[in-house]
């Protein structure tokens, strides 16, 4: 019996152990991640940010999309072409997922109409896709991020910590790959198989630096690319209410 005690609490002790050292190496990765971008605080203190995006399997918008948010207020302004050729101009709260104000070929439609509600459903979405590329180290430190098997991995003869991971709302889920010292994300496996190389960062502006290109592995027709990253610590708030 005492025997069978000991046993138990050696294994209790043990589990305990190895949770204890997964946990530390989650919060040092996630240390890492931020430390790739240049920091927590670069990133708490930008406010606003413009991109604009071409691939991430959009079926609805062509190439060169282009959204301004406002990180404090959740606003976000939208620019950008469908593919049957509407020029649409879109206002919209990002954490609320409410359109604001809808503008077609430079005339506002009433936002609650079928064409501004059918409309903003698809941008919202792309959005949503769009962000959790360009803002993925960010997004991984949120109380929604879920994480688990942590580990280590040889990728390219590199050795880089590894872990799966799923954002709020399963935005994107699937396996990250990093290196440790630089914080840079090296590769992005989603829940699909999808197989990304992130080969681009670039800094945004006051030593903020995102991850701008991902590159699948196998069919260059979902390559997603920023091609324009920038961020500014005051804009017109006419951005936000009007076209």
């Amino acid at each position: 019996m005492k025997k069978t005690l000991s046993i138990f609490v050696f294994t209790c002790m043990v589990s305990l152990s190895l949770i204890s050292q997964a946990q530390v190496t989650e919060q040092r990765g996630i240390a890492s991640l931020w430390k790739g971008i240049g920091g927590k605080l670069k990133w708490n203190n930008t406010d606003f940010i413009l991109f604009s995006a071409n691939g991430n399997d959009a079926k609805y918008l062509l190439n060169g999309r282009k959204f301004l948010i406002d990180k404090k207020t959740h606003k976000c302004r939208f620019e950008g072409k469908t593919v049957d050729g509407q020029n649409l101009v879109v206002l919209f709260d990002f954490k609320a997922g409410k359109i604001l104000r809808y503008y077609n070929n430079r005339k506002e439609v009433a936002k609650n109409s079928p064409e501004a509600q059918a409309a903003f459903q698809k941008i919202n979405e792309q959005f949503l896709k769009d962000a959790a590329l360009l803002f993925l180290p960010a997004f991984i430190d949120q109380p929604e991020t879920k994480i688990s098997k942590v580990g280590v991995k040889i990728y390219n003869a590199e050795k880089l910590q590894s872990f799966s991971f799923q954002l709020k709302d399963n935005n994107l889920t699937g396996d990250l790959l990093f290196n440790a010292e630089s914080g840079y994300i090296k590769q992005l496996v989603d829940k699909e198989g999808n197989e990304y190389v992130v080969n681009g960062y670039k800094d945004i502006g006051g030593g903020l630096i995102l991850p701008t290109s991902f590159h699948h592995t196998h069919h260059a027709d979902r390559n997603t690319s920023f091609t324009t990253v920038a961020a500014f610590t005051d804009i017109e708030t006419d951005k936000f209410e009007s076209l």
